[in-house]
């Protein structure tokens, strides 16, 4: 016999897992909070089983619709398409686990009839843990379209920032005097991390369309005129100490870039504050760009 708060327990521990390794697969940044968040949810329907002491308490409609606002829960602000496909991974996930625990239920008590059956189900998180690690992550970003997404490590003035990016080899954005690529990136994701009188300056351009730049920072910050299909105007940028970026699942080191500030947001759900070209990342040996 198994306990009501035993099998509340592992239920919250499955989901809370299943979430996560959704969330690692999809390569879709979220919290601790939403994890644990929709994974309480989750449970919800476990619960009410329980004190219905009866199976066939939860409609089998609310079954089906249940994933739909977990996933809403752990990944606010997504796209439809990306949410949905997110549902779908979820769902995948859970059939997966499912079949993980039925095979070894069934295995260890061919071998063992005396094997306690909820010692191997604590097992099935581990093992779904263990592959969403393992799992070539890029091929299943690819199947629900995000291979071009990633992650950018910038360093400046001895602080670092990481955000979601968005690789878009249609991004021929770059310094005019140097030839740096630039990093385009949120200004509102990136005010923690500036130094005060840049994230000063910035605004100032973006407000003017002109300003002053530091003294400190002579040299190393600027403006670049850039174009697009809404208009034209001047963004701010400034000279990186480091760079670093993902790129299906490896990370690279950058040519010299620069980071320009945008006011507006790179993206409408959020699934990313940043764009880059994928050829400002160093992946051969002797690949290199003058700075």
């Amino acid at each position: 016999m198994i306990s009501a708060v035993d099998t509340l327990g592992y239920s919250l521990e499955m989901d809370w897992t299943l979430i996560w390794a959704t969330a690692k697969l999809l390569g879709r940044p979220t919290s601790w909070f939403r994890i644990t968040l929709g994974a309480g949810i989750a449970v919800l329907p476990t619960l009410w089983v329980l004190l219905q002491q009866s199976l066939y308490a939860v409609p089998w409609e609310l079954g089906l619709v249940w994933p739909v606002l977990v996933m809403i829960i752990a990944f606010p602000g997504v796209s439809r398409q990306l949410w949905l496909k997110s549902c779908m991974l979820f769902v995948a996930i859970s059939f997966l686990a499912g079949g993980l625990l039925s095979a070894g239920l069934t295995w260890f008590h061919t071998w063992d009839p005396a094997f306690p059956r909820f010692d191997w189900v604590l097992m099935v998180p581990l093992l779904l843990a263990v592959l969403a690690y393992g799992v070539p992550k890029y091929r299943v970003r690819q199947l629900v379209g995000r291979e071009s997404f990633g992650e950018v490590r910038l360093e400046l003035n001895g602080k670092t920032l990481t955000v979601p990016v968005l690789w878009d080899s249609g991004n021929q954005l770059s310094d005019p005097i140097s030839h740096r690529p630039v990093v385009i990136i949120e200004m509102a994701s990136a005010f923690p991390w500036l130094p005060d009188s840049l994230f000063s300056w910035a605004v100032a351009v973006q407000r003017s369309g002109t300003g002053v730049v530091p003294p400190e920072w002579q040299g190393r910050a600027g403006l670049v005129p850039f174009r697009t299909l809404t208009g034209e105007g001047w963004l701010p940028v400034v000279a990186l100490d480091q760079g670093m970026g993902n790129f299906a699942d490896v990370w690279y080191s950058m040519v010299p870039v620069m980071v320009g500030l945008s006011k507006e947001k790179i993206s409408s759900d959020g699934s990313y504050v940043a764009l880059a070209t994928p050829k400002s990342l160093i992946r051969f040996p002797n690949e290199r760009v003058g700075a």
